[in-house]
């Protein structure tokens, strides 16, 4: 048995999934900060984009766990040559390293010391943002020249699905943090509007960023999909 996976019928799929998860934060934040129900049996915290350990966090961890396992299948590639496999499979490295991070909430362990170097107000009140954002700097500038090698499309797909992420892990970070430490100073229907926006935004830089390896390993085959082979050697 052959399960083909086509990349925009994947993407499409995911993308109607975050599109669900998001509008169902939406409507539960409606229910605990306008209608005033905050619970509904646990259904409130089980979809909040702002609460680990639940089914959107889940769902964003699969995404990111999704692209190494795909970066895996790039590094495995015999046609790709030694230097490409390399960097496909660091990258695929640093995606198990965001899915874990997704799942853990690593970046939050820096927001208490940061707050010794960095201003406890504004838009660098959630203070892993900047070694988060040196570290992003680094990787960036490692992966410059390979991301310009890439044929096009698959260049401006990546280039395209990290602008996303990024806007979505940093700048709505920022100003998430700029908004409850200057306006709201506590969390409220507009700041998690906010952050409902930043996950998004994540979602579909990662959704993006599958589709734009799904679709470069389709060509590099040949136009054939990748395929996952059940019940065989």
């Amino acid at each position: 048995m052959e399960l083909r996976i086509e990349p925009r019928r994947a993407a499409l799929s995911l993308f109607a999934c975050a599109v669900l998860l998001i509008a169902t934060h939406f409507a539960m934040m409606i229910s605990r900060y306008v209608l005033g129900h905050g619970r509904l049996l646990g259904l409130v915290d089980s979809f909040n984009v702002n609460v680990e350990n639940n089914v959107p966090t889940f769902f964003s961890a699969f995404l990111l766990v999704t692209c190494a396992a795909l970066l895996v299948v790039a590094a495995r590639v015999p046609s790709f040559s030694a230097s490409e496999r390399r960097h496909w499979g660091w990258l695929a490295v640093i995606f198990l390293f965001l899915a874990l991070d997704e799942d853990a909430s690593i970046h939050e362990l820096f927001i208490g010391p940061m707050r010794h170097f960095l201003p406890k107000h504004g838009t660098l009140h959630f203070g892993w943002v900047v070694p988060y954002a040196f570290l992003a700097l680094g990787i960036g500038i490692a992966y410059l020249r390979f991301v310009l090698r890439l044929p096009e499309p698959t260049r401006q797909l990546v280039f395209a699905a990290g602008c996303l992420y990024l806007a979505g892990c940093g700048g709505f970070e920022m100003v998430g943090g700029w908004y409850i430490s200057e306006v709201s100073g506590d969390m409220d229907l507009a700041y998690m509007t906010i952050v409902g926006c930043e996950e998004f935004l994540e979602m579909s830089g990662a959704i993006l960023f599958i589709y734009a390896i799904l679709d470069y390993l389709r060509r590099s085959l040949g136009g054939t999909p990748v395929a996952i082979r059940l019940g065989s050697p």
